[in-house]
């Protein structure tokens, strides 16, 4: 095809955690088998991940990641701020003029859609259904204290109650990140670019999920499910492959790349005096955990598929790529949230039956609820059940190559000569 070659793809990831820089590397990877031309902005040490597999790599401002989960763990909706905002938009216009483009692919990156609007440049966006605006289940859920026995939620009431919620927690959100609405007034988007819907697509818009564990309504024709995109380490096994366990069960612990420090400590100390074994992989987010041959085994980073195929269950911070890869193994899962996304993706995780949650202050308090959350699930063969059930319906699903179809799709109608 003609029109490939003609066509530079610029892919802006948030590059600090390595969920939004996995998922448009892998596509990456794909649109690169069929000719074309992927180059990638990003500044985090993570990018020795992306140059790993052949891609260049220029530099762009991307946002401390201590100072935007720190915000968002502290429950300010004015996760970022007008400055902040600004350096973002010069600079992806700087390395627009740099790369000439025809095509930009983000993840995580919330001012594409207007930056590339400024430029001129069709967009596209790797988002999950929870950050759009046409999610069909509630960011922030007002109404769940009332009991099911008052409001059944299969009910007409119940579904016009989280109507109600979605209204109300977009407006406020908006209303609070109004710099959005406002910079979309001054540069004239033919669509505003709002708080809501920043990490969509200007013209396209690809989520990674799967319509049973995350719904969506209304979706327009620009919006697409591809089915998740997880992270796939081309690590060897470390020397110590495979683990000794015993009788013990095998547990894999991770935090993703947006964990808190204090987790691995506790969690070792709580190994130690259980019953059960542990791989944990910190995400290099600790400089030395020490390792007991046939109890504790520690890795910075590993191959999660390899592991997750080998244990009985995974402890994680509720992060999405995390939970998928969990459930494409079939693997009931145990969750510590410390951010909302993760509590969001963790309520899915109870109403499907596949696991169960934490709180941080929980666990911080007394770690010894983990071991008993684990216990739990390990005792009830339901929950193993309704996650190897959520493994048949991945199995269906191909998000690299169905993310890939759709943006060559996407090209060639954009493109063709008129």
């Amino acid at each position: 095809m003609v029109i490939k070659n003609k066509i530079k793809i610029l892919a802006l990831p948030y590059s600090h955690t390595l969920s939004h820089l996995s998922r448009p590397l892998l596509l990456a990877k794909e649109l690169r088998k069929r000719g074309y031309e992927v180059v990638f902005g990003a500044e985090s040490p993570k990018v020795v991940f992306i140059r790993d597999e052949g891609f260049d790599v220029l530099p762009i401002y991307e946002p401390e990641p201590d100072i935007l989960f720190g915000n968002i763990r502290a429950g300010k909706i004015r996760f970022v701020s007008d400055a902040e905002l600004d350096r973002m938009i010069e600079a992806d216009i700087s390395l627009y003029k740099m790369v000439q483009p025809g095509l930009v692919l983000t993840d995580g990156r919330f001012t594409a859609p207007i930056s590339t609007h400024m430029a001129g440049l069709r967009h596209v966006a790797v988002v999950n259904v929870s950050s759009t605006e046409y999610r069909a289940l509630p960011y922030v859920p007002f109404f769940e204290w009332i009991p099911t026995r008052f409001v059944g939620r299969e009910t007409r009431l119940w579904g016009s109650l989280s109507a109600l919620n979605l209204k109300i927690e977009m407006k406020v959100f908006d209303g609070v990140m109004k710099t959005f609405t406002e910079l979309s007034r001054k540069y004239a988007l033919s669509k505003p670019v709002t708080a809501t819907n920043c990490l969509a697509g200007k013209d396209l818009t690809l989520l990674a999920d799967v319509p049973e564990y995350f719904p969506a309504r209304n979706l327009p024709v620009d919006y697409h499910y591809i089915g998740p995109l997880t992270w796939e380490s081309k690590a060897p096994p470390p020397p110590w492959w495979p683990p000794k366990t015993g009788s013990n069960p095998l547990i894999y612990l991770t935090m993703g790349t947006t964990g808190i420090r204090d987790f691995f400590e506790l969690t070792c100390e709580l190994v130690q005096r259980s019953n059960v074994t542990a791989i944990i992989t910190t995400g290099a987010q600790v400089d030395q955990i020490d390792a007991i041959d046939g109890k504790i085994y520690v890795e910075p980073f590993m191959n999660g598929d390899l592991v997750m195929e080998e244990c009985d269950l995974v402890v994680c911070h509720g992060g999405n790529g995390t939970i998928y890869q969990a459930l494409s193994h079939g693997k009931p899962i145990v969750g510590i949230p410390t951010i909302p996304d993760q509590k969001f993706n963790m309520r899915r995780v109870e109403a499907l039956g596949v696991g169960h949650t934490l709180s941080w202050k929980s666990f911080f308090a007394n770690p010894a609820v983990l071991l008993d959350a684990i216990q739990s699930l390990l005792a009830n063969p339901a929950f193993a059940a309704n996650a190897c059930r959520m493994q048949s319906i991945l199995k269906n699903f191909q998000g690299a190559k169905a993310g890939a179809d759709i943006i060559e799709n996407f090209v060639v109608d954009s493109f063709r000569p008129s």
